[in-house]
């Protein structure tokens, strides 16, 4: 049995007419009749009752008309699917992102992907940089959403620019800069620094902050360094220190009474920003893949 057979079969069951089905198949009616034939015998029973005047189903034929239809109804889907997971318009993709990221933009670029390909299923990890990178390289990971990483570890890894986000000044509210509406890297010389390090991320990972710091010409001293955006934010509003962190860590604590956010400009008046890019492996063969790094949305 196969799938001409039970398109022969719905065609000649539709029309009743095995010449009609025989020109709607583009085939010979010898041809239609044999097939027809084969399939009976393949199945053990008549399907059609026919002289040569009268064509209609049989009991068997009508019940296997609705199973022949659903068969060539899935075989059709299942083709379509197939094409399209080619194409990677379906499957799946799993896409990992820094800790502190889910609260910038990730979610609105994740849901604008989502929108235009419904088909493909996200997977999200979330993991430290070191940790996403090692994702990549084992398989687990098809890409990820990170910082700018140095260019020394990116000689295995294809990469693609995202966006960038402000670098703020988190001052606690009566602060001598607290007035101003930015922050130079010349007015924080002298303070005592929070620096933020997530649980695991080893030590090399902030050195993309650390760069900041070494933009203004000085080594920040730094009195504590904490795992949590919160603990830092309460930190801060007690005076122990300042933090220098992404807009989209601290864009929730805008309001926050307790606090003054300012943004930061380099010495030469240009506002300072945090790159992130899209990381993945050359290596990686998942179709879906290509379709994230060449969403025109990103």
């Amino acid at each position: 049995m196969n799938l001409n057979q039970l398109e022969y079969f719905v065609t000649a069951a539709e029309t009743l007419n095995f010449t009609k089905a025989a020109q709607k198949c583009y085939i010979s009616q010898t041809a239609m009749t044999q097939q027809i034939k084969s399939l009976e015998k393949i199945i053990g029973t008549p399907l059609f009752v026919r002289d040569k005047h009268h064509v209609e189903l049989t009991t068997a034929g009508k019940v296997y008309l609705k199973e022949a239809r659903a068969i060539l109804d899935r075989s059709d889907i299942a083709m379509r699917l197939a094409r399209m997971a080619s194409e990677g318009e379906q499957g799946e993709i799993t896409v990992g992102y820094i800790s502190g990221f889910g609260t910038s933009d990730c979610s609105e670029i994740l849901r604008r992907f989502h929108t235009s390909y419904p088909n493909i299923k996200i997977n999200l990890l979330r993991d430290t940089m070191s940790g996403l990178l090692s994702a990549l390289e084992r398989g687990d990971c098809d890409v990820v959403f990170t910082i700018a990483p140095a260019e020394r570890i990116l000689h295995e890894f294809e990469h693609k620019y995202v966006r960038n986000y402000p670098i703020m000044a988190v001052l606690y509210e009566g602060h001598p800069l607290s007035e101003n509406s930015v922050v130079r890297y010349s007015d924080l010389k002298d303070e005592s620094f929070i620096v933020m390090q997530p649980n695991a991320r080893v030590k090399e990972e902030m050195e993309e902050m650390v760069l900041i710091y070494k933009r203004g010409g000085f080594v920040p001293r730094v009195v504590a360094v904490e795992p949590e955006p919160e603990t830092i934010m309460l930190m801060i509003s007690i005076g122990i220190g300042i933090s220098i962190m992404p807009e989209y860590i601290v864009r929730l604590q805008m309001s926050n009474p307790e606090l003054k956010i300012l943004p930061i400009v380099r010495n030469d008046g240009t506002a300072e920003t945090l790159n992130f890019e899209m990381v993945w492996s050359s290596a990686n063969n998942n179709p879906t893949l290509e379709k994230m790094i060449n969403w025109e949305k990103i």
